[in-house]
């Protein structure tokens, strides 16, 4: 069983939108709907295009 609060950073992640768009954006509803699997899977997508995204901010301003 998940804790309630791993629950709530899960549904966090899905529905939150950074400044300038990144993230999904999912409205709770949304999220709430999808099955577990496909849930741990985007939780996993969205950390990983993070780390990319942070990757190419760094390179950006290395090259300035």
């Amino acid at each position: 069983m998940i804790e309630a609060r791993h629950w709530r950073e899960a549904l966090f992640q899905l529905c939150w939108t950074q400044h300038g768009g990144s993230g999904l954006g999912c409205s709770i509803t949304e999220a709430l709907d999808l099955d577990i699997s496909e849930r741990d899977w985007m939780l996993e997508r969205i950390e990983e295009q993070r780390k990319k995204e942070a990757a190419e901010l760094r390179k950006a301003a290395r090259k300035r």
